[in-house]
């Protein structure tokens, strides 16, 4: 994680490699972070065994946490597979050498959102997946919107989810439930403030950027699929791949105007204006 204290966030990681829960249910999340890359980059994170990405050539891109990389695989190998110089941030240090260890080819370093050891105009695309809904308050998220955007270069993508307070179950887990369900385990680790689908528009608007589509993701009942998931894991692959494509089938739920009900994320695609007065660095 990029945001809260750094000893709390390496013990949540360590934990989570000791016990390694959610296995499938990580494996499904993964697949949909990948789906939501291919589908909002088109074709700029493209294979490199397809020739048309060459060494010198590579697209650079920004994660902005690792813990996907040490609580499950994460989608670092994919990144990296795809041809592109991947670059990683996370709070914690034991996080960080983890998924460096992990992934060879991955340059990540110790530091918070808010403020990046990057350069301006460092990245072709930033990647944020549910990172900035573990801060304190809005202030915070728009501070770190605005870091994003300092390091994008113009015409440069980011890609950004957070909890969506849209989602009634998200709403109740995040306020009033939020206590009980840490006390009992259910929410393992700290969540933070967050933004409703048009906030969350508007804050990414504030920090200079122009929005190109938001929309809501992940609408599989997280619960549900996660006790189903547990006793899946003993079973054959191809089994497994049966009950992944089976949840996969809840995200046509995102076509439906009640989709901001159902997803648990809301999701931004975003562009830096190419008119923009900061020079891209020279390759």
């Amino acid at each position: 994680m990029t945001t809260g204290q750094p000893d709390y966030w390496d013990s949540v990681g360590a934990d989570w490699q000791r016990r390694r829960p959610h296995r499938l249910w990580r494996e499904f999340t993964d697949r949909q972070q990948i789906g939501l890359l291919q589908r909002w980059t088109g074709g700029l994170l493209t294979r490199r065994a397809t020739g048309l990405i060459g060494a010198g050539n590579r697209p650079d891109l920004l994660k902005t946490d690792l813990f996907d990389e040490v609580a499950s695989r994460g989608i670092v190998p994919w990144l990296l597979a795809s041809g592109a110089h991947v670059a990683g941030i996370d709070v914690a240090p034991a996080i960080v050498g983890d998924a460096i260890a992990r992934n060879p080819g991955l340059e990540a370093v110790v530091a918070d959102v808010r403020s990046l050891p990057f350069a301006e105009a460092s990245f072709d695309v930033v990647f944020s997946g549910s990172t900035l809904d573990h801060f304190e308050s809005a202030a915070d998220i728009q501070t770190a919107l605005s870091e994003l955007r300092r390091v994008l270069r113009p015409g440069g993508t980011l890609i950004l989810t957070l909890d969506n307070p849209a989602n009634p179950l998200i709403w109740l887990r995040n306020g009033p439930l939020l206590r009980l369900l840490r006390r009992i385990g259910i929410v393992p680790y700290q969540v933070g403030a967050t933004l409703r689908p048009r906030a969350l528009e508007r804050a990414v608007q504030a920090a200079g950027l122009d929005v190109v589509e938001t929309t809501a993701v992940m609408h599989c009942p997280r619960a549900i699929a996660v006790a189903v998931a547990g006793p899946m894991e003993r079973l054959s692959r191809s089994w497994q791949e049966s009950f992944l494509r089976q949840l996969d089938t809840w995200e046509r739920l995102e076509r439906w105007p009640t989709r901001w009900l159902t997803g648990h994320y809301v999701a931004v695609h975003a562009v830096a204006p190419r008119e923009s007065g900061v020079k891209p660095l020279s390759r």
